[in-house]
Protein backbone atom coordinates (compact mmCIF):
# COMPACT_ATOMS: atom_id res chain seq x y z
CA UNK A 1 0.00 0.00 0.00
CA UNK A 2 1.34 3.45 -0.88
CA UNK A 3 1.98 6.14 1.71
CA UNK A 4 -0.54 8.96 2.36
CA UNK A 5 1.76 11.37 0.53
CA UNK A 6 1.96 9.11 -2.49
CA UNK A 7 -1.82 8.75 -2.50
CA UNK A 8 -2.15 12.51 -3.01
CA UNK A 9 -0.46 12.38 -6.42
CA UNK A 10 -3.54 12.03 -8.63
CA UNK A 11 -4.26 15.73 -9.20
CA UNK A 12 -0.60 16.85 -9.50
CA UNK A 13 0.03 13.99 -11.91
CA UNK A 14 -2.74 15.21 -14.21
CA UNK A 15 -1.22 18.67 -14.01
CA UNK A 16 2.13 17.20 -14.98
CA UNK A 17 0.70 15.47 -18.01
CA UNK A 18 -0.87 18.70 -19.23
CA UNK A 19 1.90 21.17 -18.44
CA UNK A 20 5.17 19.35 -19.10
CA UNK A 21 6.51 19.18 -22.61
CA UNK A 22 6.57 15.77 -24.28
CA UNK A 23 10.29 15.04 -24.38
CA UNK A 24 12.04 12.57 -26.71
CA UNK A 25 8.86 10.90 -28.01
CA UNK A 26 8.59 12.57 -31.44
CA UNK A 27 9.45 9.39 -33.32
CA UNK A 28 6.87 7.34 -31.43
CA UNK A 29 4.22 10.03 -31.91
CA UNK A 30 4.86 10.21 -35.65
CA UNK A 31 4.49 6.43 -35.95
CA UNK A 32 1.27 6.44 -33.93
CA UNK A 33 -0.21 9.14 -36.16
CA UNK A 34 0.67 7.11 -39.27
CA UNK A 35 -0.88 3.95 -37.83
CA UNK A 36 -4.00 5.83 -36.74
CA UNK A 37 -4.40 7.30 -40.23
CA UNK A 38 -4.05 3.82 -41.73
CA UNK A 39 -6.54 2.46 -39.16
CA UNK A 40 -3.98 -0.14 -38.07
CA UNK A 41 -4.27 -1.36 -34.45
CA UNK A 42 -1.14 -0.45 -32.48
CA UNK A 43 0.22 -1.25 -29.04
CA UNK A 44 2.45 0.94 -26.86
CA UNK A 45 4.33 -0.98 -24.20
CA UNK A 46 6.80 -0.02 -21.50
CA UNK A 47 7.57 -0.12 -17.79
CA UNK A 48 5.46 1.82 -15.28
CA UNK A 49 6.35 5.50 -15.60
CA UNK A 50 7.67 5.23 -19.15
CA UNK A 51 5.06 7.69 -20.41
CA UNK A 52 2.41 5.49 -22.02
CA UNK A 53 -0.57 7.43 -20.69
CA UNK A 54 1.03 10.78 -21.48
CA UNK A 55 1.71 9.66 -25.04
CA UNK A 56 -1.88 8.48 -25.50
CA UNK A 57 -3.29 11.73 -24.13
CA UNK A 58 -1.11 13.80 -26.45
CA UNK A 59 -2.12 11.54 -29.32
CA UNK A 60 -5.77 12.09 -28.44
CA UNK A 61 -5.30 15.85 -28.59
CA UNK A 62 -3.59 15.71 -31.97
CA UNK A 63 -6.17 13.34 -33.45
CA UNK A 64 -9.07 15.47 -32.24
CA UNK A 65 -7.39 18.58 -33.66
CA UNK A 66 -7.25 16.77 -37.01
CA UNK A 67 -10.99 16.15 -36.95
CA UNK A 68 -11.07 12.53 -35.74
CA UNK A 69 -13.62 11.08 -33.35
CA UNK A 70 -11.57 9.70 -30.46
CA UNK A 71 -12.56 7.61 -27.46
CA UNK A 72 -10.02 7.43 -24.63
CA UNK A 73 -10.76 4.90 -21.90
CA UNK A 74 -8.72 3.02 -19.32
CA UNK A 75 -8.96 -0.76 -19.28
CA UNK A 76 -10.91 -2.05 -16.29
CA UNK A 77 -12.14 -5.32 -14.88
CA UNK A 78 -14.72 -6.72 -14.52
CA UNK A 79 -16.13 -6.41 -18.01
CA UNK A 80 -19.43 -4.89 -16.88
CA UNK A 81 -17.63 -2.03 -15.13
CA UNK A 82 -15.61 -1.49 -18.29
CA UNK A 83 -18.76 -1.33 -20.42
CA UNK A 84 -20.31 1.24 -18.10
CA UNK A 85 -17.15 3.34 -18.30
CA UNK A 86 -17.31 3.37 -22.10
CA UNK A 87 -20.99 4.30 -21.95
CA UNK A 88 -20.12 7.21 -19.66
CA UNK A 89 -17.37 8.41 -22.01
CA UNK A 90 -19.74 8.22 -24.98
CA UNK A 91 -22.58 9.88 -23.02
CA UNK A 92 -24.75 6.89 -23.88
CA UNK A 93 -27.69 6.20 -21.61
CA UNK A 94 -28.05 2.58 -20.52
CA UNK A 95 -31.53 1.99 -19.14
CA UNK A 96 -30.96 -1.70 -18.56
CA UNK A 97 -27.92 -2.65 -16.53
CA UNK A 98 -27.15 -6.20 -17.65
CA UNK A 99 -23.83 -6.63 -19.44
CA UNK A 100 -25.55 -8.06 -22.52
CA UNK A 101 -27.88 -5.08 -22.91
CA UNK A 102 -25.11 -2.54 -22.27
CA UNK A 103 -22.85 -4.29 -24.76
CA UNK A 104 -25.58 -4.05 -27.39
CA UNK A 105 -26.04 -0.33 -26.75
CA UNK A 106 -22.32 0.24 -27.08
CA UNK A 107 -22.06 -1.76 -30.28
CA UNK A 108 -24.80 0.32 -31.87
CA UNK A 109 -23.16 3.57 -30.78
CA UNK A 110 -19.71 2.57 -31.99
CA UNK A 111 -21.02 1.21 -35.28
CA UNK A 112 -22.98 4.39 -35.95
CA UNK A 113 -19.85 6.55 -35.64
CA UNK A 114 -16.37 5.06 -36.19
CA UNK A 115 -13.93 5.95 -33.43
CA UNK A 116 -10.22 5.76 -32.93
CA UNK A 117 -10.23 4.01 -29.55
CA UNK A 118 -7.33 4.68 -27.18
CA UNK A 119 -7.32 1.87 -24.61
CA UNK A 120 -4.95 2.62 -21.76
CA UNK A 121 -3.27 0.22 -19.32
CA UNK A 122 -4.48 -3.11 -20.72
CA UNK A 123 -4.01 -6.08 -18.42
CA UNK A 124 -4.81 -9.71 -19.25
CA UNK A 125 -8.06 -9.20 -21.13
CA UNK A 126 -10.38 -12.21 -21.24
CA UNK A 127 -12.03 -13.52 -24.46
CA UNK A 128 -15.22 -11.44 -23.98
CA UNK A 129 -13.13 -8.27 -24.28
CA UNK A 130 -11.72 -9.56 -27.56
CA UNK A 131 -15.16 -10.46 -28.91
CA UNK A 132 -16.43 -7.00 -28.04
CA UNK A 133 -13.60 -5.18 -29.82
CA UNK A 134 -13.56 -7.63 -32.72
CA UNK A 135 -17.07 -6.52 -33.64
CA UNK A 136 -16.26 -2.83 -33.07
CA UNK A 137 -13.26 -3.05 -35.38
CA UNK A 138 -15.41 -4.57 -38.12
CA UNK A 139 -16.84 -1.07 -38.60
CA UNK A 140 -15.00 0.75 -41.39
CA UNK A 141 -12.93 3.62 -40.04
CA UNK A 142 -12.58 2.19 -36.54
CA UNK A 143 -9.28 1.24 -34.98
CA UNK A 144 -7.71 0.78 -31.55
CA UNK A 145 -4.43 1.91 -30.05
CA UNK A 146 -3.62 0.39 -26.70
CA UNK A 147 -1.01 0.57 -23.99
CA UNK A 148 0.30 -2.06 -21.61
CA UNK A 149 3.29 -2.76 -19.39
CA UNK A 150 4.43 -5.69 -21.56
CA UNK A 151 3.35 -6.60 -25.07
CA UNK A 152 2.48 -10.13 -23.91
CA UNK A 153 0.31 -8.91 -21.02
CA UNK A 154 -2.80 -8.07 -23.07
CA UNK A 155 -4.44 -11.48 -22.74
CA UNK A 156 -7.01 -12.30 -25.41
CA UNK A 157 -6.46 -8.91 -27.10
CA UNK A 158 -3.25 -10.35 -28.54
CA UNK A 159 -5.46 -11.40 -31.45
CA UNK A 160 -5.90 -7.71 -32.22
CA UNK A 161 -2.37 -6.54 -31.41
CA UNK A 162 -0.59 -9.29 -33.34
CA UNK A 163 1.35 -7.05 -35.73
CA UNK A 164 4.89 -6.59 -34.42
CA UNK A 165 5.41 -3.76 -36.90
CA UNK A 166 2.72 -1.84 -35.01
CA UNK A 167 4.28 -2.43 -31.57
CA UNK A 168 5.86 0.68 -30.04
CA UNK A 169 8.22 0.11 -27.11
CA UNK A 170 8.93 3.04 -24.78
CA UNK A 171 12.48 3.06 -23.46
CA UNK A 172 13.85 5.14 -20.62
CA UNK A 173 15.13 8.60 -21.50
CA UNK A 174 18.74 9.30 -22.34
CA UNK A 175 20.78 11.24 -19.78
CA UNK A 176 20.37 14.45 -21.79
CA UNK A 177 16.60 14.05 -22.18
CA UNK A 178 16.20 13.08 -18.53
CA UNK A 179 18.01 16.26 -17.49
CA UNK A 180 15.75 18.30 -19.75
CA UNK A 181 12.66 16.75 -18.13
CA UNK A 182 14.03 17.35 -14.63
CA UNK A 183 14.61 21.03 -15.44
CA UNK A 184 11.08 21.33 -16.85
CA UNK A 185 9.50 19.54 -13.86
CA UNK A 186 11.40 21.75 -11.40
CA UNK A 187 10.17 24.87 -13.20
CA UNK A 188 6.54 23.66 -13.05
CA UNK A 189 6.37 22.18 -9.56
CA UNK A 190 9.28 23.57 -7.57
CA UNK A 191 9.80 27.10 -8.80
CA UNK A 192 9.17 28.51 -5.31
CA UNK A 193 11.01 25.79 -3.36
CA UNK A 194 14.58 26.20 -2.15
CA UNK A 195 16.36 23.06 -3.32
CA UNK A 196 19.80 21.68 -2.48
CA UNK A 197 22.36 22.15 -5.23
CA UNK A 198 22.56 18.42 -5.93
CA UNK A 199 18.78 17.86 -6.18
CA UNK A 200 18.63 17.46 -9.97
CA UNK A 201 21.63 15.13 -9.98
CA UNK A 202 20.15 12.90 -7.29
CA UNK A 203 16.78 12.74 -9.07
CA UNK A 204 18.56 11.74 -12.27
CA UNK A 205 20.50 9.01 -10.48
CA UNK A 206 17.42 7.62 -8.70
CA UNK A 207 15.07 7.74 -11.72
CA UNK A 208 17.54 6.17 -14.17
CA UNK A 209 15.80 7.78 -17.11
CA UNK A 210 12.25 6.83 -16.12
CA UNK A 211 10.15 9.94 -16.86
CA UNK A 212 7.36 8.95 -14.48
CA UNK A 213 9.72 8.72 -11.52
CA UNK A 214 11.28 12.05 -12.41
CA UNK A 215 7.88 13.74 -12.35
CA UNK A 216 6.78 11.92 -9.18
CA UNK A 217 9.91 12.97 -7.27
CA UNK A 218 9.58 16.59 -8.36
CA UNK A 219 5.93 16.64 -7.32
CA UNK A 220 6.64 15.09 -3.93
CA UNK A 221 9.60 17.37 -3.25
CA UNK A 222 7.17 20.28 -3.09
CA UNK A 223 5.41 18.66 -0.13
CA UNK A 224 6.66 20.07 3.20
CA UNK A 225 6.67 16.52 4.59
CA UNK A 226 9.80 15.86 2.52
CA UNK A 227 11.54 19.13 3.36
CA UNK A 228 13.84 19.32 6.37
CA UNK A 229 15.83 22.21 7.78
CA UNK A 230 18.47 24.11 5.76
CA UNK A 231 16.81 23.26 2.42
CA UNK A 232 17.54 19.58 3.00
CA UNK A 233 15.29 17.08 1.21
CA UNK A 234 14.47 13.75 2.84
CA UNK A 235 15.62 12.00 -0.27
CA UNK A 236 15.33 8.41 0.90
CA UNK A 237 11.62 8.80 1.62
CA UNK A 238 11.21 10.76 -1.60
CA UNK A 239 12.68 7.94 -3.69
CA UNK A 240 10.67 5.20 -2.00
CA UNK A 241 7.35 7.06 -2.10
CA UNK A 242 7.82 8.09 -5.71
CA UNK A 243 8.11 4.41 -6.64
CA UNK A 244 5.08 3.54 -4.50
CA UNK A 245 3.05 6.24 -6.22
CA UNK A 246 4.15 5.04 -9.63
CA UNK A 247 3.05 1.46 -8.96
CA UNK A 248 -0.18 2.23 -7.07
Amino acid sequence: MSSPAAQQLAIPRLKALSELALIARNREMAKLLRLAAAKTPALIHGAPGSGKTRLLLDLRNQLIASGNDVLYVRFEQPLHTFFLKIAEELSVECVKTSSISVRGVLWRALEAKPYIILLDDIGEATPPYYRFFQRVLATKGSTIIGSTVHEYAVGALRHIFWNQQAAIPLRNLSKRDACALIDAAISVFLSDVALPSDFALRVAQAARGNPGRIVEMCILAGNPAYQAADHHIRFGALVMDSLAGLLS
